[in-house]
């Protein structure tokens, strides 16, 4: 059996996410489908995680075993030709059978992207949130440095999302400007649902409220989703790259 890894890149605006669900478009029914057209037979693949409803993803990993062979180059042509527009395969390569997708991750960065302008864009609606006050980079820094570390993130994520283990570890926080546009890269050695938004979106409140920062540590302590801020848009985050 050979084991073939790939890169996807998407855009998650028309997609229900990345996982298979029943009469919903997502990521994952799709490119099976273009690997089952290919190979002649249903191939099931394993993603590195799971993106929801409205989530993009600028460097996504997949895998698959298979008996047939395919160059590398002839996979990443045939799914770009099978897949729609929003989907486009970056990187193809044979790796080791025990290689896993999810198993094997290390960490991952998460990037969410704010506009910070008094209007809105026709053209970025679908790719960050915009919110019109001006946001301090620096200050929004310092708050996101105070969920670096080891922490139970029970406040942070839906409870039906914590099957076993709350505990996450960041390994860091950024906060950094590119013209009209905030960029927060958060990497982690794992996330729960919602997580990464839900720092956000506690992260802006705290700045806007201008409460105490020392709040978070009250927050983590509580372990309980409505002690924290509101959830940030799906439509903000990117799943930016997986570290083997």
């Amino acid at each position: 059996m050979y084991n073939v890894k790939c890169t996807v890149e998407y855009d998650g605006t028309f997609f229900a996410g990345w996982q298979i669900q029943k009469n919903s478009r997502t990521v994952q029914a799709e490119i099976e489908k273009a690997l089952s057209k290919m190979y002649k037979t249903h191939i099931k693949i394993t993603g590195s995680g799971r993106t929801d409803s409205g989530v993009h993803a600028l460097s996504q990993v997949f895998n698959y075993h298979t008996p047939a062979f395919i160059p590398e180059n002839s996979i990443t042509a045939g799914l770009n030709s099978l897949t729609s527009d929003d989907i486009v395969i970056k990187t193809t390569e044979y790796v080791p059978t025990d290689f896993h997708a999810t198993k094997s991750a290390a960490s991952k960065t998460y990037e969410y992207i704010i506009l910070n302008t008094a209007k809105s864009s026709a053209f970025y609606r679908n790719h960050c949130w915009h919110i019109s006050e001006y946001i301090a980079p620096a200050e929004l820094k310092k708050i996101l440095k105070l969920f670096e570390g080891t922490h139970d993130f029970s406040s942070f994520c839906k409870k039906r999302s914590i099957v076993d283990n709350p505990v996450r570890i960041i390994h860091s926080t950024n906060v950094r400007q590119t013209g009209d546009f905030l960029k927060i890269e958060i990497n982690a050695d794992g996330f729960l649902h919602n997580m990464v938004r839900n720092i956000v979106g506690t992260a802006l409140h705290v700045y806007r409220k201008k409460l105490n920062p020392e709040i978070i540590k009250e927050i983590f302590n509580a372990k309980d989703r409505s002690a924290a801020g509101p959830t940030a848009p799906a439509k903000g985050l990117y799943l930016k790259k997986v570290y083997y």
